[in-house]
């Protein structure tokens, strides 16, 4: 009884944790590099990517509450290899998402305790994010309860706050009559130059809209999964667009900024706010300090997650050693072996020049990995709509070809996301394109290697299982 009383999960608990393992205040300046056009891209990542995909999971989700998330889905109309891969993908992305999140949470660090200099330092950003993932890896291996904390003490402190402050600061600067640092008309919002650059970017946009199918994973730990869901997604969904859609127009009213001061935008924001409304206080440490729980907050989620994902699709292949559970029934040695290829990515990236750089260089190489779980997932919906029509689907969208082609859509954006990913964009150098080639080609060869080598133990165990 108390195990059962322990992983029931609600509505608003997993909203929680939705919105704060989706929501990425850091991708509002990232989408004001382009100007007011950005609310237009938001807008179109929305209607391409974000809805599509948040259909598909409570669909999926519901019909099939499996532990296990994506790669359960994928198992059911593929196969085990599919779902190996598919978990495989999913768990090495995040390889070079991880990195991403911690240098840009040093840098929050460095500005709550007003110490700048140090996001100057590669090294010294490198050794901290180290410090950083351990210690919360460590407290991952507790289980999903001590995430749902994290989470439940991350999403108010360190993400409501941020929003409110800058909402709030950015909506009276407009009210008040401020002059406007963007020119807002009908002309500006429209993009003017629909090159490869714009098209990058509405990728990386969709790229932010990203993990909505991370709930699959904690389904057996929510209540009534087939009510708690649907409407987990549609509050999700509704406050993460408003936020990023709404967030960038208050953003670009106070300050403009350029793609290379992306890693630190906020906080130019901060200072301006600050000289605007002559403030008796350091704004910039205030965002800082509720960056750092927010993202710390989200941390041990994003950690875990992908663990059980692949932990799922490939517990029958790899070795037992990979699969070990511990006392808190978590894959412990899996999160472990994660946290070394974390790591080794971390100490490579301390020899990029800048933090910006190595911030814009690891963003995209996650972006082109993170999706190909999702042709995936789109794939294995399109079929089991087709072939599973006895199991009882309490949510689902209704006309059978709407339904595909809400997976169309949301299929040839995540195709032509990657596509367009492994075209290089203008001045790109070697040293900047090849980890965005080799990596996906080795980790690709790696998961069939692996596959392999788990299906001939297998096969060798069979005889042996008959004799005896």
């Amino acid at each position: 009884m108390k195990m059962t009383e322990r992983k029931k999960l609600g509505v608003f608990a997993l909203t929680i944790i939705s919105i704060n393992t989706i929501l990425g205040l850091k991708n509002i300046p990232f989408a004001a590099t382009v100007g007011p056009s950005a609310i237009l891209f938001w807008v179109i990542a929305a209607l391409l990517y974000f809805i599509p995909i948040s259909l598909i999971v409570a669909e999926l989700s519901t019909t099939y509450p499996d532990q296990g998330g994506v790669t359960a889905w994928v198992e059911r109309a593929f196969g085990e290899k599919a779902s190996f891969l598919c978990g495989w993908f999913y768990w090495v992305a995040n390889f070079t998402y991880y990195p991403s999140l911690l240098l840009g949470i040093t840098v929050n660090i460095a500005y709550a305790i007003n110490q700048q200099q140090l996001i100057n330092n590669t090294w010294v950003t490198t050794l901290l994010s180290l410090i950083i993932f351990w210690v919360m890896t460590l407290l991952t291996l507790r289980g999903t309860q001590m995430s749902g904390k994290l989470a439940a003490i991350g999403t108010p402190l360190g993400l409501i706050v941020p929003v409110i402050l800058i909402f709030g600061f950015g909506f009276v600067s407009i009210f008040t009559g401020h002059h406007s640092a963007t020119e807002f008309t009908a002309s500006t919002m429209m993009p003017t130059n629909l090159s490869l650059n714009t098209v990058m970017f509405l990728s990386t946009l969709m790229f932010a809209f990203s993990g909505m199918e991370m709930l699959g994973t904690i389904a057996e730990d929510v209540h009534q999964p087939q009510k708690t869901f649907p409407k987990t997604i549609w509050i999700s969904s509704a406050i993460i667009g408003g936020v990023y859609i709404l967030g960038t127009i208050a953003f670009q009213f106070v300050i403009n900024i350029d793609p290379k001061q992306t890693a630190t935008a906020l906080y130019l924001f901060a200072d301006q706010i600050t000289k605007q409304f002559d403030l008796p206080f350091h704004l910039t440490q205030i965002l800082g300090i509720c960056f750092v729980i927010s993202m710390l907050g989200a941390l041990s989620f994003l950690i875990l997650n992908p663990t059980v994902v692949f932990y799922k699709s490939g517990k029958n292949l790899l070795p037992r050693t990979l699969t070990k559970i511990n006392k808190a029934n978590m894959p412990a040695n899996l999160i472990l072996w994660q946290a070394v290829g974390v790591s080794v990515i971390l100490i490579l990236s301390g020899f990029v020049p800048t933090i910006s750089d190595a911030l814009n260089m690891l963003i995209l190489m996650a972006t082109l990995a993170f999706f190909i779980p999702y042709v995936f997932l789109i794939c294995a919906y399109i079929k089991l709509r087709k072939q599973d029509t006895q199991t009882i689907r309490p949510f689902k969208v209704k006309n059978n070809k709407v339904a595909y082609s809400i997976a169309g859509i949301g299929l040839f954006s995540v195709v032509g996301t990657i596509l367009l990913t492994l075209i290089p964009s203008p001045g790109t150098t070697v040293a900047q394109y090849a980890p965005l080639i080799i990596g996906p080609i080795v980790f690709a060869l790696l998961g069939f290697w692996f596959y392999q080598l788990g299906t001939k133990g297998k096969e060798k165990e069979k005889p042996i299982n008959k004799a005896s």
